[in-house]
């Protein structure tokens, strides 16, 4: 493979050593001038797939825009700027700009100024940008649509078309998709010319790179759950998904009172919050981020060790999605799975779909936990002695020997004071449980059906009625059951000791802008 001396110097830099598949079978096409389908998973290389030739057709003596990056969220388009940033470094007069919702667009009107080759952007605010007309596609020779099925998820199909329409018929269209429904390919049969299929995505859909596990533990011990495997197996970036933006914030709480260096991230914090917290993760500012899936839709940081499932997803390609976040391009990760009583059953489903095995472990005990600790405890004071300077604390030990205390006796009672600035947060016990799927069958005659007057057509999901229901009413998400989602309504079950309050909390409120009409369904209805 020929490429530019510029880009072979960068990515000399960065660590490529040898190419992924995903980027070994692109990269030629796209040099031929081919069209193509990616059928790829997060992790497996693709912005240096389509980045390094990309990057190496363009003209970069010219004003035109030439290459358009669709991207599902804007931290996926900033971390593909980032990527194209650093293979580009070498490359004279490389413009591109980032366009996205949720910032300033008088400030994109700035950097658009400055004539950019390269467009990477999502795509509400790429056709804001076309109606205004401050960007103009009549030059682009190469269109990139990445995660293009969850650009179908998410309602932007529609956009993208509207998108397409505004590029020449005579140029060249990579899309990138993880799964391929048929919409998916209804959109490339239609606006791509003789596209080459390349896939990654072989009979197993998760990355045998990641050693999986699940450990049953009561929903209550499931914080507790977490802190013994942070602390046992110390990952250097850790992901722990949650299926709300509740749970998402009680997590990060309950970790921080931990002493957990952990921040958090979902759909209700502002754009730049959710960008200032993703930097300091990919910096190792943060080393425990907290989020909730469409939060971190895209994410691509590549030194996250391990992926933590508090919650078992709410479908089970969500998990695929989800840990497919650690073991990134030949790196060995970790997915920990806690499952309660109500998740135990969707674990066979998990291995059915990804067509893998997630092994059954016991959370360790809190003396393994302890002993650990004090292991790192002491290696961090053999470091400071042969590192750093201690000046400062012989002044105060010689104080304290002059009070006719032992050297051993000051050790052990400072220890001892260090110990106890960690808040007693902690269950001792041995947090292991024994249930069965047998035990998570429920009398669906104690179960009350109720029908809701949203539905697909606002984009309501299941997290969305998970923490407007755990909101209202003192439930867990997890006695929120069988949610489903129509067009214009939805329905989910509850025990019906809960009914009453749903019924009396929920009344009146708006979700998704829209007064909530909740009634208990009739039967003969789903």
């Amino acid at each position: 493979m020929k490429i530019k001396n510029e880009i072979q110097q960068a990515i000399t830099e960065m660590g490529f050593v040898n190419l992924t598949p995903i980027q070994e079978q692109t990269i030629p096409l796209l040099l031929m001038g081919k069209d193509v389908i990616g059928n790829s998973h997060t992790g497996t290389g693709k912005t240096a797939a389509f980045g390094i030739p990309l990057l190496e057709m363009i003209d970069f003596t010219s004003n035109d825009i030439q290459a358009l990056i669709i991207t599902p969220t804007r931290e996926l388009s900033v971390q593909i700027k980032a990527e194209l940033s650093n293979i580009s470094k070498y490359i004279d007069n490389c413009r591109m700009v980032n366009v996205y919702g949720g910032e300033i667009i008088t400030r994109q009107f700035q950097e658009l100024r400055k004539k950019p080759q390269i467009i990477i952007g999502t795509p509400g605010r790429i056709i804001d940008h076309l109606k205004r007309k401050t960007m103009d596609f009549s030059k682009i020779k190469y269109l990139v649509l990445d995660e293009a099925d969850e650009m179908l998820k998410m309602g932007f199909i529609e956009d993208i078309e509207t998108i397409f329409e505004f590029t020449p018929a005579e140029r060249q269209t990579l899309m990138f998709s993880a799964t391929m429904p048929k919409r998916i390919v209804d959109l490339a049969q239609k606006y791509l010319v003789n596209p080459e299929l390349v896939t990654s995505v072989g009979a197993d859909l998760t990355n045998q790179d990641i050693s999986q596990y699940y450990y049953k533990v009561k929903k209550e011990n499931k914080t507790e759950a977490i802190y013994r495997l942070l602390n046992i197996y110390r990952p250097t970036l850790a992901l722990i998904f949650c299926n709300t933006k509740l749970q998402v914030d009680k997590l990060t709480q309950e970790l921080i009172d931990r002493k957990i260096n952990c921040d958090k991230i979902h759909g209700d914090l502002p754009q730049t919050t959710r960008l200032d917290v993703l930097n300091k993760f990919h910096n190792g500012v943060i080393e425990v981020l907290v989020a909730t899936d469409v939060a971190a839709r895209g994410l691509d940081i590549k030194r996250v060790e391990a992926v933590f499932n508090y919650d078992v997803p709410e479908k089970a390609e969500y998990y695929i999605h989800r840990i497919g976040r650690t073991g990134r391009i030949g790196n060995v990760g970790y997915s920990f799975t806690l499952v309660s009583k109500g998740e135990v059953r969707k674990i066979a489903e998990i291995e059915r779909l990804s067509n893998s095995k997630i092994k059954k472990r016991n959370i360790p005990t809190y003396e393994k936990v302890i002993d650990v600790k004090s292991e790192k405890f002491i290696d961090e004071i053999k470091y400071i002695i042969n590192n750093e300077s201690l000046e400062k604390e012989y002044t105060v030990l010689n104080q304290l020997m002059g009070e006719n205390l032992k050297e051993d006796e000051i050790i052990a009672a400072l220890i001892k004071k260090l110990n106890a600035l960690e808040t007693n947060h902690h269950n001792i016990d041995d947090i292991n449980e024994s249930f069965n799927t047998a035990d998570t069958s429920r009398n669906k005659q104690d179960q009350v059906r109720f029908h809701i007057n949203l539905g697909k057509d606002l984009s309501l999901t299941v997290s969305d009625i998970l923490d407007f229901v755990g909101s209202s009413v003192k439930i867990n998400s997890r006695d929120i059951q069988d949610i489903a989602i129509l067009s214009s309504f939805s329905f989910f079950s509850v025990d019906k000791k809960y009914a009453t309050a749903i019924l009396s909390n929920c009344k009146n409120k708006k979700l998704k802008g829209k007064r909530v009409m909740l009634s208990i369904s009739k039967k003969g209805r789903r």
